[in-house]
This record gives C-alpha cells, sequence and structure tokens, in this order.
C-alpha cells in the first residue's frame, strides 16, 4: 500500500482477517506437521524394537537392514551394482 494513503476502518479490517486467516492456516499446517513427526517417531521406536526383537532371536540386523534396503530397490539396479561390486573384487582380489 502507499504510505501516503490513510487506511479506512474497512481496509483494516480487510487486513486484519486475512491476517488471521493466513496465521490459521500456517498453525494447521505446523500443528499438521508436528503430528506426522510424532507419528514417524513413534514408528521408529517401534522399528527398533523389531529389530532388537529379532537380534534377540539371533538375527543378524546389519545383514537385515541390508535386506530391507535391498527389497526397496529395482531388481535391474541390484544385478548391476552387484556385477560392478564382482569385477571390482575381481580387479583387486578380494
Amino acid at each position: 500500500m502507499n504510505a501516503h494513503m490513510k487506511n479506512t476502518k474497512a481496509d483494516l479490517a480487510v487486513t486484519d482477517t486475512a491476517y488471521r486467516v493466513t496465521a490459521n492456516e500456517l498453525r494447521a499446517f505446523v500443528e499438521r506437521i508436528e503430528r506426522l513427526d510424532a507419528e514417524k517417531k513413534d514408528i521408529a521406536d517401534q522399528a527398533k524394537e523389531v529389530f532388537a526383537e529379532a537380534k534377540g532371536r539371533g538375527y543378524d540386523t546389519k545383514c537385515l537392514r541390508k535386506v530391507i534396503a535391498l527389497r526397496k530397490r529395482q531388481p535391474d539396479d541390484i544385478a548391476e551394482e552387484e556385477a560392478v561390486l564382482a569385477m571390482y573384487r575381481e580387479a583387486l582380489n578380494v
């Protein structure tokens, strides 16, 4: 707005209403994100418990994590990585 213009009561009311609507919307977004973060933490805690249970049953959790990561990937990507790894290992006699 022009600094030289005087705001009417109606102008101020519109500005105030717009500010409240924006603040309420912003607050709603923040609260949703906070709830999701709390849910994410709960899920992470549950995953830790499952890994601890698997470890208690004798499973190697490091390998479990690798298997889980592999299951998220495409088979072609895995095969390509394994082929490159085999080539490197052969070159280095590992």
